[in-house]
């Protein structure tokens, strides 16, 4: 019994030396995987940010360059759980980009969540407009 004793007294005593060599769990070592859900959330928030960004950039390449970067977070946001507001961005980066067949496939996609949103009625109706000889150009002036 003794033994016994000592032996988990020695063990309860290293154990703390053995938590620190191998540091603290990380996602990588099977710590907190995030959830599709949490994924799409982080996604649709860094898309968000950068279309404010883009939104408030006066230099036309700058701003497109932002533009496609929102795109592409609110992709991934809708490519891991399709939600409303993810389409709905979606929609409106692409019409920020002048991609009007995009946008349209994204914001009917939204109004097919929600038909009686007059935000995604909205965005499929600028989709379907013909391009104004005024409107922003996408980068490289195209």
């Amino acid at each position: 019994m003794k033994k016994l004793a000592a032996f988990v007294l020695v063990a309860l005593m290293a154990a703390p030396a053995l938590t620190a060599q191998m540091g603290v769990p990380t996602e990588s070592m099977g710590g907190h995987l995030k959830s599709p859900e949490e994924k799409s959330l982080e996604a649709y928030a860094r898309g968000v940010k950068t279309m404010k960004k883009a939104r408030e950039e006066k230099d036309h390449d700058k701003q497109m360059k932002l533009y496609t970067r929102a795109k592409d977070e609110f992709s991934k946001s809708v490519g891991y759980t399709g939600h409303f507001e993810g389409y709905l961005a979606l929609g409106q980066a692409f019409l920020a980009l002048g991609q009007r067949q995009s946008a349209l496939e994204a914001c009917n996609q939204a109004r097919s969540m929600k038909p009686a949103s007059e935000e995604a009625q909205g965005c499929v109706q600028e989709a379907q407009k013909a391009p104004e000889s005024g409107e922003a150009k996408p980068a490289g002036g195209q």
